[in-house]
């Protein structure tokens, strides 16, 4: 599989330049949309999910990154509850406390 070091950093820029753009009053949640987070998701999946179950595995997510050290952490972070598997709900969730 190709290594895309690049795709984690650019959604994660994505994400935060959107939730730093001017326009958004203070009543609206911090950071982006739900469905934004989503849709960065969906394209992490559609280049990383290699056996296309919509859940990212730690194996996979660790394809992504060339040093393995920062793979470990990164990947770890986004599998929040800790079992090997990276959901949607988690994803958002963990990009959420980013955005705190």
């Amino acid at each position: 599989m190709r290594r895309i070091d690049a795709l984690p950093l650019a959604i994660l820029f994505s994400v935060i330049f959107f939730c730093f753009s001017p326009g958004q009053s203070s009543a609206q949640v911090k950071g982006p949309p739900t469905e934004m987070i989503k849709g960065a998701f969906q394209e992490v999946l559609r280049t990383c999910d290699t056996n296309k179950d919509g859940k990212l595995t730690l194996q996979e997510c660790m394809e992504m990154w060339k040093d393995k050290a920062k793979a470990e952490k990164n990947c770890k972070y986004w599998d929040a509850n800790g079992d090997g598997i990276i959901t949607e709900e988690e994803y958002v969730g963990q990009a959420r406390k980013i955005m705190k």
